[in-house]
């Protein structure tokens, strides 16, 4: 099995409140994961999608706390 391409997502503020975001893990699966998308902080994996197909997203890592955009 070919290893999948990793790009670490970057960092974000904590949205204010009532601002808009997802969490994972349980890892979001936009396709069939040719591309791991990680979380800048600690290296978990969040998001399986293609390069260039998720934007727009906050992404809450449950497993430090931290806050990714998929806007690179």
């Amino acid at each position: 099995m070919t290893p999948h391409t990793r790009v670490n997502l970057k960092s974000i503020a904590t949205p204010l409140k009532g601002g808009a975001f997802v969490s994972a893990p349980p890892i979001l699966n936009a396709s069939d994961h040719t591309t791991d998308f990680c979380c800048w902080h600690c290296d978990t994996i969040l998001m399986h999608a293609e390069a260039d197909q998720v934007f727009g997203l906050t992404i809450r890592c449950t497993s430090c706390g931290a806050f990714n955009t998929t806007d690179l």
